[in-house]
């Protein structure tokens, strides 16, 4: 059986933004149900072009498939970097477009570089793929308030918190979904029962501090208290995470993987002087959650 021809989206694609969503719908337009849309993009352990290492990603690779899966592409390949950084563009296109994926039309961004040591640029991948019979088409930036969207300009509002920004950039809301793991049941004890999800250490960390997000469960959305930091007041050195109040929910979500949504943040982590004051702010925390909740779900 002959292996069906592809329209390949080229990039890293962290946090799948607007501007990367431009791309991979050309891949799917490309497609136009005679070719398979498909996504090149890479992983990074222990390599990685230099100005993306220690960036902080905005989604881990299992999220940015489910992302590109929603959004049509059928078909995802995510080598490590190291696998093929070496390849000179010409080779690139031939053995990794046209011989691995069986590309038939290629799309990427105008500032995608490829290459040993990102040596080519758009311009480059075009002239290579002429070459080999391949399409290729290259896409400008999509502009917010004057300046190009980017992954830098999203990971810059998340560390400040700034979650309606994030939401503007990346046409979606910022989210964690990292598997539930067994706190020390406080939150409970504060009658304010919380899942947590500790961040991992390569992920792009939002500003400490408590927010309004909300969370679906079995097809209920509930409205949360998220505090993202290192619980000031009832512990020291731990690691950073993500502790949710989800209102009016109860249930064991231990070991699942929860997408909690960022919608703002609310106000900067605290110490308080007793866990009675800790207890009244997180109920005062809940009810102002709960009206941001509400208004986001009618919009």
């Amino acid at each position: 059986m002959e292996i069906r021809q592809t329209a390949v989206a080229l990039g890293f694609f962290d946090g799948v933004h607007r501007g990367h969503r431009r791309v991979i719908e050309k891949a799917v337009e490309l497609a136009n149900g005679n070719l398979t849309p498909a996504v090149f993009t890479f992983t990074m352990n222990e390599s990685g072009p230099a100005k993306k290492q220690g960036a902080g990603e905005i989604t881990t690779l299992e999220q940015k498939i489910r992302i590109l899966k929603s959004m049509g592409i059928q078909q995802i390949y995510a080598p490590e970097f190291s696998d093929f950084c070496n390849l000179s563009g010409e080779e690139f296109v031939s053995r990794i477009l046209k011989e691995k994926m069986n590309a038939a039309a290629v799309c990427c961004g105008r500032d995608f570089r490829f290459g040993k040591g990102a040596s080519c640029d758009a311009a480059a991948l075009s002239r290579f793929c002429e070459k080999a019979g391949l399409s290729c088409t290259i896409l400008e930036e999509v502009m917010d308030e004057g300046e190009a969207v980017s992954s830098t300009r999203v990971r810059r509002a998340i560390a400040a918190g700034e979650m309606e920004k994030a939401r503007q950039l990346l046409g979606r809301r910022y989210f964690l979904d990292f598997p539930v793991e067994h706190g020390k049941a406080l939150g409970r004890k504060l009658q304010f029962p919380t899942i947590n999800q500790p961040i991992p250490q390569q992920m792009v960390l939002p500003r400490f501090g408590v927010y309004a997000t909300m969370a679906q469960v079995d097809g209920i959305f509930y409205a949360g208290v998220t505090n993202i930091g290192v619980r000031p007041t009832v512990e020291k050195g731990m690691a950073p995470r993500a502790e949710t109040y989800l209102i009016g929910f109860s249930g064991d979500l231990y070991g699942k993987q929860v997408p909690v949504e960022f919608l703002s943040f609310l106000r900067p982590e605290q110490k308080f002087d007793s866990v009675e004051a800790l207890r009244d702010q997180i109920a005062s925390d809940a009810q102002t959650a709960e009206e941001i909740v509400k208004k986001a779900l009618q919009e």
